[in-house]
C-alpha cells in the first residue's frame, strides 16, 4: 500500500477512536435523574407551627452538581392572598451532614438549591427540613392540616411516596381523621394504604407516581387542640399578604391628618348662645350655606322671600299649574343696577325679569319651562358671596369637587385594574382593585368635610347657630314684645336654615298680620301661611333643578381536604430537579 493511500485510512481510524471517547457515544447513558423514594415527616408543634422533614432519594444518571426543591408559599384563601412563612431551612446528606445551600424566593415560591458532592451515576438521599407557620386552619368544627406532600411539579416519576404524620400533642390518635389523594392535579385518586401505630399515621402510595402526579394528605383533629396565633399577629400577616387592603387604612390616616391640618375649622373659643337678631354683613342664603357648607335650593327660595320682604317684588299664589299651585313674581321697583343688591341677588332677579329687568311679572312655572337647570350658576353665586365676604378662603363647592374627583379617579382606576390587570407587584388584581376602590370611597366620604372656613367664617357660624337656636326655641311672651312684622321679617332666615315650620309655629296664639310681600288664595292664617311657604319652597326647588330633555400561585383556593379535596390541593407541594 502506498503512503498516499495509507493516510486517509489512518485519519478515519483516529476519528473513530475519538468518537468512541465522546460523552454519550458507544452507548453512554444520557444525563438525567429519577426519584426512588420520597418520604416526608410532618409534625405539628405546640405553637401551631409545622415541622417538615423531606427525605428524597435521587438516582443521578451522569454528572450533577446538586438538586433544587421549589415549594409554593402563596395561595388563595377566602378570596384573598395567603402566604406561608417558611424558615429554619436546612439541607443534609444521608449522613445528616449539612450541605451547601442557596435559598431564593422567586414569584410566590421558596427555591432551595443544594450542592451534593459525588452526584455522578449514583443514588443519594437528600434531606430537606424546614418550619412552616400558618400551615394549620380552623375549618368548621375542627382544625386541619391539608398538605401536598410531594408536589405535582416534578418532571420525573416517583417510585414510592410516603408521609408520616405525628398526632398533635395531647391529641389521642383515635380522635384524628385522615384522608389522602393521589394522581395529577385536581384528581382525587386513592392509590395508597394507611397504617396507624403509636402516635403516627403513615400513608404510603401503592404504585409509581408518574411525572406531575403527586400525593396529598389531609389530617384533622378537634378544634382548639392546638393554640392558634394571636389576633394581632394574624392581622399583621393578613395585611402583609394583601398589602393593597392596607391602602384604605393608610389613606384614612392621611385624610384625617389632612383634615386636621387643612379642613378643620379654626377654633373660636366661643360657645353657641341664643342670638336675637341675625348677624350683619351676610344674607340668608349665605347663612344657610355657611351652616351646611353647601348651597341648597332652599337658599334660593330664602333669597326670593328676602327680596320680597325688602320690597323688590311681591309673590302671589295663582291658579293650579298641572294640578299644583303656581306662583307669580311681580316686580315692584327697578332692579337693574341697584347698588343695594348683592351679585347673587341680582343674578336671581335677572332670571326672573330679564338681564335688563324689563319684565314686570313672571310665573314660577315659566322659569321651569324656559331654563335648563338654573341652580348651578345660582349655587356658584352663593359660593362666590361666601368667599367675597371672607367666610371661606376658596369656594367650598370647588374644594369638595376636587376631592370628589380624586376619589372617583381612584374608583375608576380600581375598575381598570380589576378588568385589565394581571398579577402586579406580587398581588392579585382583585386585591389591588379592592384596596384602590376602598381608598377612593374613603376620599369621597371625606370630600364634604374638606371645605375650611376662615376665622371670620367660624365666628360667623357661631352667631348664625345662635340665631337658628332662637328661631327654633323662641317663646311666645318673648315674641309678643317684638315688632309686629318679626315673623315675616326673619322668615327668609328661617327658610335658609331649614326651620321655617318651627318659626311659624312659635307664633301660634299671637296676633299676626298678613304679610305685605305675599298674596295667597286663601284667607291668611298661620297654618295656611306655613303650607304656602312649604309649597313655595317645593315648587321653587323643582323649577330651578329641572333639566329639559333633548331629542335622542399555588393551586389551593382555601377549601377543606375533607370536602372536595384532591391531589395537588392544600399547602406545600411544588417540585424540583437537579443541576
Amino acid at each position: 500500500m502506498s503512503i498516499t493511500r495509507a493516510r486517509p485510512a489512518a485519519a478515519l481510524g483516529l476519528a473513530a477512536a475519538l468518537w468512541l471517547l465522546l460523552p454519550g457515544a458507544a452507548g453512554a447513558q444520557p444525563r438525567g435523574f429519577g426519584i426512588d423514594r420520597f418520604s416526608v415527616t410532618l409534625e405539628v408543634n405546640r405553637d401551631a407551627t409545622l415541622g417538615v422533614r423531606e427525605a428524597i432519594t435521587f438516582e443521578f444518571h451522569g454528572s450533577h452538581q446538586g438538586i433544587y426543591r421549589t415549594i409554593p408559599v402563596r395561595y388563595r384563601r377566602g378570596g384573598f392572598d395567603y402566604a406561608l412563612r417558611l424558615d429554619s431551612i436546612r439541607v443534609f446528606d444521608e449522613n445528616v451532614q449539612p450541605l451547601r445551600t442557596e435559598i431564593s424566593r422567586p414569584d410566590g415560591y421558596v427555591r432551595i438549591k443544594a450542592w451534593v458532592p459525588g452526584a455522578v451515576n449514583t443514588t443519594k438521599t437528600v434531606i430537606v427540613a424546614y418550619r412552616v407557620r400558618r400551615g394549620l386552619f380552623d375549618v368548621d368544627d375542627h382544625q386541619e392540616l391539608y398538605w401536598n406532600v410531594t408536589g405535582n411539579e416534578w418532571e420525573v416519576s416517583i417510585r414510592e411516596a410516603e408521609v408520616l404524620v405525628a398526632s398533635p400533642p395531647a391529641v389521642p390518635l383515635d380522635s384524628v381523621r385522615s384522608v389522602a389523594y393521589t394522581g395529577y392535579y385536581g384528581v382525587g385518586g386513592s392509590d395508597y394504604v394507611e397504617e396507624r401505630a403509636d402516635n403516627f399515621i403513615t400513608i404510603r402510595t401503592t404504585r409509581d407516581l408518574r411525572p406531575r402526579e403527586g400525593l396529598t394528605v389531609a389530617v384533622a383533629w378537634p378544634a382548639g387542640a392546638v393554640p392558634r396565633a394571636g389576633l394581632l399577629r394574624e392581622t399583621v400577616w393578613f395585611f402583609g399578604d394583601n398589602w393593597p387592603l392596607g391602602l384604605p387604612l393608610l389613606g384614612l390616616a392621611l385624610l384625617l391628618w389632612t383634615w386636621r391640618a387643612y379642613g378643620r375649622d379654626p377654633a373660636t373659643n366661643r360657645s353657641i348662645k341664643p342670638e336675637y337678631a341675625p348677624p350683619d354683613g351676610i344674607i340668608p342664603a349665605e347663612a344657610g350655606a355657611l351652616v351646611a357648607e353647601r348651597a341648597h335650593p332652599r337658599d334660593v327660595s330664602a333669597t326670593l322671600v328676602d327680596l320680597a320682604v325688602r320690597g323688590y317684588l311681591r309673590i302671589e299664589q295663582t291658579g293650579d299649574a298641572g294640578g299644583e299651585p303656581d306662583f307669580l313674581f311681580r316686580r315692584l321697583r327697578p332692579v337693574a343696577g341697584d347698588p343695594g343688591l348683592r351679585p347673587v341677588e341680582a343674578l336671581i332677579l335677572s332670571r326672573l325679569f330679564g338681564s335688563d329687568g324689563s319684565r314686570d311679572t313672571r310665573l314660577l312655572s315659566e322659569v321651569r319651562r324656559d331654563y335648563d337647570n338654573v341652580f348651578p350658576p345660582l349655587r356658584d353665586g352663593v359660593y362666590r358671596a361666601l368667599v367675597l365676604d371672607g367666610l371661606f378662603p376658596s369656594s367650598p363647592g370647588a374644594v369638595r369637587s376636587e376631592w370628589l374627583v380624586a376619589g372617583v379617579a381612584l374608583l375608576a382606576l380600581a375598575g381598570v385594574v380589576f378588568v385589565w390587570s394581571s398579577d402586579w407587584l406580587g398581588v392579585r388584581p382583585l386585591t389591588l382593585a379592592l384596596g384602590l376602590g376602598l381608598s377612593g370611597a374613603a376620599v369621597c366620604a371625606f370630600a364634604p368635610l374638606m371645605p375650611r372656613k376662615t376665622m371670620r367664617g367660624a365666628q360667623m357660624l357661631v352667631r348664625v347657630r345662635g340665631f337658628q337656636d332662637f328661631l327654633e326655641r323662641a317663646e311666645k311672651d318673648q315674641l309678643a314684645r317684638m315688632p309686629a312684622d318679626t315673623l315675616h321679617h326673619w322668615l327668609p332666615w328661617a327658610i335658609a336654615l331649614g326651620v321655617s315650620e318651627r318659626w311659624i309655629f312659635n307664633f301660634q296664639g299671637l296676633k299676626v298680620d298678613a304679610p305685605t310681600w305675599y298674596v295667597g288664595r286663601d284667607p291668611f292664617s298661620l297654618s295656611n301661611y306655613s303650607l304656602a311657604v312649604n309649597s313655595f319652597n317645593s315648587r321653587t326647588e323643582q323649577a330651578i333643578l329641572t333639566s329639559r330633555r333633548g331629542g335622542g400561585g399555588g393551586g389551593w383556593s382555601g377549601g377543606s381536604g375533607f370536602s372536595g379535596g384532591f391531589s395537588g390541593g392544600g399547602m406545600g407541594g411544588g417540585g424540583g430537579g437537579t443541576f
